[in-house]
This record gives C-alpha cells, structure tokens and sequence, in this order.
C-alpha cells in the first residue's frame, strides 16, 4: 500500500512540538518503502525527537523498523506508542543539517499481519508541553525519552500520569520518581535544555504501561519596574542638556534578588547603561526621545520601562513666526526715508 505522509498532534493539552516531517502508511510483513524527507533548516543542538504509533498487531512480532540512510540513526522493534530523544543508536546531542534523507521503514517479516505506522520527526518544544504513550506488556522497546527547551530557569510541577502499569521517571539521567498512580513531582531546572524518561525495563517490566506527562510552564516570578525622576524639558541652547533618572525594582514573591540593569535610547548618550541611576546627555537636536531600562535576574521574567525626554530650542516653536514677524517690522521701519514739515512756517528775517 502506498504511504501517505501527514501532520499530526500526538499530544492533547500542551502545545505540540514542532514537526519537522511526518510519515504514515501500512505494510504488509517483509515489507520496506523508502520516503523522501527534504529537510529545509539546519537542526541545531540539541537535535530532533523522534515519535511512533504502531499498530496493527499485539504479537512480538508486529514490529516496525526505521532508519535513515544518510546518517544510519535507526529505531528498532518499534510498537505500540513512544518518544525516543535522538536515535537509539546515536548519542545525544543529534543535530542535522538541511538536505535531502532517505528514511526506510520495514515491517517484521515474521508480523501476524499488516502493520499501520505513524512517525514524525520533531523539534524539542518550549513548555507548555504534554507527552503520552503505550508500551505493551510484551515490547522489546520499554523506555521513553523526551526532551523539553527551558527559556528561563523555572519552577515546574509535572504531572506525571499513569492509567495502566508502572514505571520509573527520570530527570538528565537521575531518578525522579516511581509512578504507580498519577501524581504530582516539583522540579527546579534551569535554562536550557533538560531530557525526561519513563523507564518501564525493571519498574513495571512485563507489563502493559499507558504513561503521561504533563510539563506546564510554570510559576515564574516576574520584576516590574518604574522609572523614577522623570526628565524635566531640556534647552540645549540655554545649557539646560543633562537629565538624571532612574530605576525602581519590585520582584513578584517579593524577594530582593541582583538585579541587572540594561539602558538604552532613541538618542543621546548614557554615562552607564548598566547602573541603577543613570545620567543621559541630550543629542545637538530638538524633539522627544525615549529612554528605556530593562531589568533582569536569575530565575525571574524581565521588566521594561520607558520614559519620554524632550528638548526644545530656546524659544517655543510656536512664538517663532510672531518673532520673526516683529523683527521684520522693526526692519521696515528703520529703513523708511523721513519726510520734511511742508507746513512749517518760517518768518521772515526784515532787512533794514
């Protein structure tokens, strides 16, 4: 049968990874196709994930297997529903760059039946996040492994479900927590990228594991700031061309953490960008200028905050046309001839 290739969602709450490519179709067993995955950006580290849904069979058999020519990353004895960070041959981290690949996908050639296959190739997403999956109790595959992008440091409570079975959760290699019933696990992680697993190989072996996780994007504290002193109108032709300000900041759980300052302006100039006060030197040109601080700490979002700078010239725009009308008057007057008393009398001198 001939595969079809699509997008899909394979997760419900959170937002779903990005998807670089997607195949799905059926085969018969001993079947193999070859697809083409044109890929058109560079993936940069920390590299792909891998998702599958198989279906079509529950015996031992009933498996699938996927590789990729070019760079022999490969998964092997794939059924029921999974995650794989990387592949199960390469270590991580697994970029790849722009190209054309080759991916084959075969069935067991001792399968009871054709299979259905899904399979897509992912971008590790930024939480809000959900990740699920089925690993049937005979299925040589029993670990899970996923990865997330943390923009900033952040304070998380997964939710870690489980609706058939058990397994063992892990945290970057360390154990998190053994799940036999949906429960909640807090976790401090940093900025960066962080890999989980759910490991069924000694904590629910041999049995049938449906398996959740959901990471939210946490309580965050956040930093609000407000500009104090704001700039008065500056004259630079009367030698008025200096403001001095400042910044006020107040963190959300209200702690007092170090805090960065970073200023920056429309134009003019700053004797520190990096200071909590800072003094800003007007540009040599009239008009309104924006002066904005943001502020940073570890572990909290960061606030901005701006003010409007004026300079005017010495005198207000808008006396110009009566001053300049005034001196051209003067002007004109100055410059008119005088004129002689034609009615002056003048008195005879008597000659004797």
């Amino acid at each position: 049968m001939m595969p079809l290739s699509v997008c899909f969602l394979p997760t419900a709450h959170g937002a779903a990874p990005e998807v670089l490519a997607s195949f799905s179709g059926t085969l018969a067993p001993g079947e193999i196709t070859t697809l083409t995955w044109q890929l058109n950006q560079n993936v940069p580290e920390p590299g792909f994930l891998f998702h599958y849904t198989i279906t079509g069979g529950s015996d031992l058999n009933d498996v699938i297997y996927v590789i990729i020519e070019e760079t022999g990353d490969s998964w092997d004895y794939l059924i029921g529903q999974g995650w794989t960070y990387c592949s199960t041959v390469a270590l991580p981290p697994c970029p790849l760059d722009a190209g054309s690949y080759s991916v084959t996908i075969e069935a067991e050639a001792a399968a009871t039946g054709q299979i259905s296959y899904e399979i897509a190739f992912t971008l590790p997403p930024e939480p809000s996040v959900d990740f699920s999956g089925q690993i049937p109790a005979n299925s040589d595959v029993r670990i899970s492994s996923f990865g997330v992008l943390f923009p900033i440091p952040t304070s998380s409570q997964l939710v870690l479900g489980v609706t058939s079975g058990s397994y063992e959760f892990f945290i970057d290699g360390e154990s998190g927590a053994v799940v036999t019933s949906t429960m909640e696990l807090t976790v401090d992680l940093t900025a960066g990228f962080h890999q989980f697993e759910v490991d069924a190989e000694a904590q629910g072996v041999g049995e049938r594991v449906a398996w959740s996780v959901q990471i939210p994007a946490g309580n965050v504290p956040t930093l609000s700031v407000v500009m104090v002193n704001p700039c008065p109108t500056l004259n630079i032709t009367a030698g008025q061309s200096v403001c001095i300000t400042g910044a006020e900041v107040t963190a959300s759980d209200g702690s007092s953490p170090v805090v960065t300052y970073s200023w920056s302006a429309s134009g003019g100039s700053f004797n520190s960008t990096s200071s909590q006060w800072v003094e800003w030197t007007a540009p040599q040109t009239f008009g309104d200028f924006s002066l904005t601080v943001e502020v940073s700490a570890p572990g909290y979002a960061s606030g901005t905050s701006s003010l409007t700078a004026t300079v005017v010239p010495e005198f207000p725009t808008i006396t110009l046309p009566f001053i300049l009308a005034a001196a051209l008057a003067l002007l004109v007057l100055s410059q008119r001839p005088r004129r002689h008393d034609i009615t002056r009398s003048h008195t005879p001198v008597s000659r004797d």
